[in-house]
Parts: structure tokens; sequence; C-alpha cells
């Protein structure tokens, strides 16, 4: 049994190998005092570290390496709760094993091992460093590691790397476009000097050409067949490979041969660089070389990144689509930059609930297919009102839009935005009312609900679907002040949280203390109206003066006074209310006296 071996372990551009025979455990240090990355001899075998103490993510003991008699190798996961990846997205969990064939590569926490024949075969090479997947550290250091301080023919490590940044960069710039891969097929003729170049794609156990690029002279090389050792390499080591092919194999006629990993966002293989250097009669090619093989993996990795760019920009194109379903596109476009303003918290938001007044009625006489049509017209006016002052449309329920303000960006006049989009909503009657009169007959008005106050703000859906929104005590407070402005005879109601932050350019009345279903602690609702309604001064000062007179028990009085009221404005709705609660109290002599109204009903 030939049980020698050698560990290779990458991590960050930096390359460890360990020449072994026999068994081994792997892990971080036990102890400051032990060097690492080390391997020394055990009485049971080797000892190999290749991690500090502070890396959580590796085990003291973490993976278990045993030759078995049939050639194969025992892989044991000796942590207590941290996995062993394995090829093919397989995962070991702790105390589980498997057998293996060497050449294999795992992943131990953060670091990536490659388990290899001691022998390596001398006319397959490759870069001694797994390709790096987009959105990794810059691989500009690790590819010291791959040709050392000074580069091929003299030229300075320095300036190649320059250029390769430089190349990257500009590569990276055209991901995205149409002949994409096209661009990457033909720099590796005009750039690595290669006869021919191709992207190709993993398609189940297939390697499927998406792109090819050939230089002038070799037109011949059209009919193409890859080298399947060469890929299969490149797919399970996930690194660049390059070979001076051998008679008999499946590059016979090829002089060189190079492949390098097109990686996707999570590190796997999707496609691959394939490029072919041949030899046509008594001409004789040149060898590749290391350096060409790196620039390969460098055209490689820019592919890699651009593809990650786009999909990244279609998942980002995606997402603010969705968002703009809630938010005004120039809100999402910042929240697709800061999604930090989504996460789930408390802050003080006001609330807006407009439900259409009589739409059952309404929309029995329409059918299906026009009260659709009337909703999506009346709800696109509603909801321009809301994004109008940079309000959030939450949701729509039935004939209901639900808006809110504060969040996710803190708006410190919340309440002031909201009972301006209100009164906008109102101002857009007329014209919803022109467009439809004729299908309706009678016209269309709402009843609108505001509240203020701390919320849970979040997404108040699901993992499955999004939904941002508002919880708490403060929604459905609002709900129900939207459901009293018909108990009321009133059109737009505000809670007084929602009124005391208001300026001198809003009128209010103050209507009464209520109490609503669900909700112990009595508020204060005002009436919100357009500061051009007609005698609304007047209205405010008798209907107030009224107010006390019932709230102090003089119900004599407050009849006095809103019997007079009532014969100047037969049409004040609050007025009306208050008088049959003035006069019934007249009737009962309520003992005691709750000036509080209790509202049954949502």
């Amino acid at each position: 049994m030939n049980d020698h071996w050698q560990l290779r372990v990458y991590d960050s551009g930096h390359l460890y190998v360990a020449d072994l025979s026999g068994a081994a455990d792997i892990g971080r240090q036990q102890t400051k005092e032990e060097t690492q990355p080390s391997h020394v001899r055990t009485k049971d075998g080797w000892r190999v570290v290749i991690a500090p103490m502070e890396d959580i993510s590796i085990s003291r003991q973490h993976l278990g390496v045993e030759p078995l008699a049939d050639g194969r190798f025992l892989l044991t996961n000796k942590s207590a709760k941290l996995l062993v990846s394995l090829p093919n997205n397989q995962d070991l969990a702790p105390g589980e094993s498997s057998k293996v064939a060497l050449p294999v590569v795992v992943r131990v926490g953060r670091k990536m091992l490659r388990l290899q024949p001691f022998q390596e075969d001398e006319l397959l090479k490759s870069l001694p460093l797994a390709t790096l997947a987009p959105g990794s550290d810059s691989p500009l250091p690790g590819l010291r590691v791959n040709f050392g301080q000074r580069g091929a023919e003299g030229m300075d490590a320095d300036q190649l790397l320059a250029w390769i940044q430089a190349f990257l960069g500009l590569l990276q710039s055209a991901a995205g476009s149409e002949d994409f891969y096209a661009k990457a097929a033909a720099a590796l003729v005009d750039l690595v000097k290669l006869d021919s170049g191709r992207v190709v794609f993993r398609a189940a156990e297939k390697w499927v050409e998406r792109a090819v690029h050939l230089s002038t002279q070799k037109k011949s090389l059209a009919e193409w067949r890859p080298s399947t050792r060469i890929l299969n390499n490149v797919a399970r080591e996930k690194k660049t490979f390059w070979q001076v092919p051998e008679l008999g194999s499946s590059t016979v006629g090829l002089d060189a041969v190079v492949a390098a990993p097109i990686l996707d966002r999570k590190g796997e293989v999707i496609g691959a660089l394939y490029g072919e250097r041949r030899v046509t009669g008594i001409e004789v090619g040149e060898p590749l070389t290391q350096v060409e093989a790196l620039l390969v993996e460098v055209l490689a990795t820019g592919v890699a990144a651009g593809l990650a760019r786009v999909e990244q920009e279609q998942a980002a194109l995606r997402t603010r689509t969705q968002m703009e379903q809630f938010f005004t596109p120039e809100l999402a476009a910042e929240l697709a930059d800061h999604p930090e303003l989504l996460v789930g918290r408390e802050t003080e938001v006001t609330v807006l609930f407009c439900d259409i007044r009589g739409f059952s009625r309404i929309t029995e006489k329409l059918g299906p297919a026009k009260t659709v049509e009337l909703m999506s017209d009346v709800m696109s006016v509603l909801t321009q009102c809301v994004r109008d002052f940079n309000g959030v449309v939450v949701d729509y329920v039935g004939d209901e839009i639900m808006a809110m303000w504060g969040a996710p960006k803190d708006q410190p006049d919340h309440p002031t935005r909201a009972c301006r989009a209100a009164l906008a909503m109102f101002e857009s009657l007329p014209l919803l009312n022109e467009r439809w009169h004729a299908t309706t007959v009678e016209p269309l008005t709402f009843g609108i609900g505001i509240s203020s106050g701390f919320a849970q703000v979040g997404n108040v859906g699901s993992r499955i679907k999004f939904k941002y929104g508002a919880l708490g005590n403060t929604v459905n407070l609002g709900s129900r002040v939207q459901g009293a402005t018909k108990h009321l005879k009133s059109s737009l109601l505000i809670t007084g949280a929602t009124q005391a932050r208001l300026d001198a350019s809003f009128a209010t009345r103050r209507l009464c203390q209520v109490r609503v279903v669900n909700i112990e602690q009595p508020i204060t609702l005002h009436e919100l109206v357009p500061l051009s309604k007609p005698n609304r001064e007047v209205l405010k000062k008798e209907y107030e003066q009224a107010l006390e007179e019932f709230n102090h028990g003089e119900f004599r009085q407050a009849c006095r006074i809103l019997g007079r009221l009532i014969l100047d404005h037969p049409n004040d709705g609050p007025a009306l209310i208050l008088l049959s609660r003035a006069v019934a109290c007249l009737v009962e002599k309520p003992n005691p006296f709750d000036p509080v109204m209790t509202l049954d009903g949502k």
C-alpha cells in the first residue's frame, strides 16, 4: 500500500504544502506555542496545524485522513459541531466519514485543502492556487506565489501585475454587452497569443461552446474536440490547468492547451476559458508558460466578475421593481443602496387609512370588469397622492388603501406629510367623479383616518413574500379612526397625537373623545378640513363651545348652541351627532355621566 500523499492548503493567496505518509489529524492551534502552519509527526501519524487559535471556523481537531488498503483515503470529521465540505456540494457532518479517491478538494472552515497523490503528472500542470470566486479578495497578492517576484522573460512582476489589473478592469467594464463572451475569447488569441480561444459552459455532463475566436492563420481549428482531461480537472479542482499533450491523448495534434475556471459567486465552476496552440506541418509551437496560464486565469476571473456583476444588477433591478410597489422610485433606489434601512425596528410613524364610501353599493351595479377598472383608477390616484408627499403604500385591501410616513427613512414631519396627502386625496375627487359619473351615477367620496405614534416597522409579510409595513397599537388605532368617520359623519379624522404635530397652516376641529374596539384608552379625535371650507372658523368656535358644555354635563346649554349652529349649517354631520347625544342625555339623565363616546363597530 502506497500511503504517501501531499496536502496543499490554500488561504487568501497563500499556499502551504505538506508531504505526508500515513494518517493525519488536521485542525487549528491547540496552544499558542504550536507553530502554524506546521506539520509534525506524532505517535499516531501526523499533526497538521493550518489555522491560529482565533479562527473558530476550524476545530482543534477537525479533519482526520487515513490511507486505506484499496488505495482510497478515509476522511473523518472529528469536529463536534462544524462541517467539512466535500466536492459536489456534499457536507461531512460531525462524526461522519467518507471514502474518497485522490486527488480531492475539501473545505475546512475558511481553508481550501487539496489532498493529492505524492507523484504528480509532469505533463499536466496547474497554478498552485485555486481560482478566486467573484467578490473575493484581490487575486494580485496570490499571483506572486504563482511565479515569484520576477515575471517571465525579465518582465518585472509589479509591471506585469499592474498590466493585469488594468486589463481586468477593462474586461469587467465590458460585462453585460452583447459581445461579452466573444471579447473574452478574442482576448485569448490577441493578448495571450493562442491560436484559438473559447468560452464554454457546463450543461449537465457536457461542455457547451458559447463563443469562439480563431487566429487568422488557424481557421482550420473551427472543428473543436475539447480535452476532457483538462476540463474535468478544472471543474473538480477549480484551478487553471495547462498541458503539453502526449501521443494518444484526447488532445492529439495540439501543441498546448490551457483552461481556467469561470466561477459563480458561490465559488462553483459554471464554465471555462479554453485556449489552444497547435502545430501544423513542420511548424513548432512555443510551449505555454506559467505566466500565460496566469493571464488566462485573469481573463476567466474577469468573465466571472462580469457575470456576477450582471447577475447582481439584475437582482437589484428585480428588487427595485418590487420596492417601487411600495416606495417612490427615488426611495426605492436609495433602499437598493442601503438595504439596512429595511431592517425591522421601532420608530415613530403616521399611518393613513382611506376607503371608498358606499363601495359595495356602487360596484353592485357595475359588474366585475368595470369594478376592477374603477378600482385601478381610484387606487392609482390615491397612490400618487401618497407618493407626492414621499409616503409608503403599505397595502391595498378591497376598497381601502393603507399608507405610512416616517419609515423606512426618518421623516420628522411625518404627520404633516400624511395630512397633506389626505387633503390631496379629497382634491382629486372632482376629476374622478367627472370621469366616472356616467358609470357610477352617485358620486365617489372617501373616509380617511390618520394616527401618529410608535410602531414596529419592517417586513410584515413573510419569508416568501415581502411586504413593508408597520404593526402595533398606532396602526390598529388608525384603522379604527377611519371606521369612526362613519359614526361621526365626518370624512377626515385625525388623532390628538397627529393634531398636536400640525402647524397653523392646517384647519382642525376637536370633535370628541372616543373609546374604540379593542383599545381601552380613550382618544381625542379632530376633524381635518381644507382651509378653503366656508365658515370653518364659525363651525369650529361654536362646535367646540358646545362640546365643552356637553363634557361638563350642561346638556341644555349644549343643545341651545348646537340647535343654532344646525339652523345655519344643516349638513354638518358632527354637530348633528353631538346634538343627538346631548338630547339623549337630557332624556335618560345618565348617572354617572361619561363624556367618552364608545364605538361598537370598526
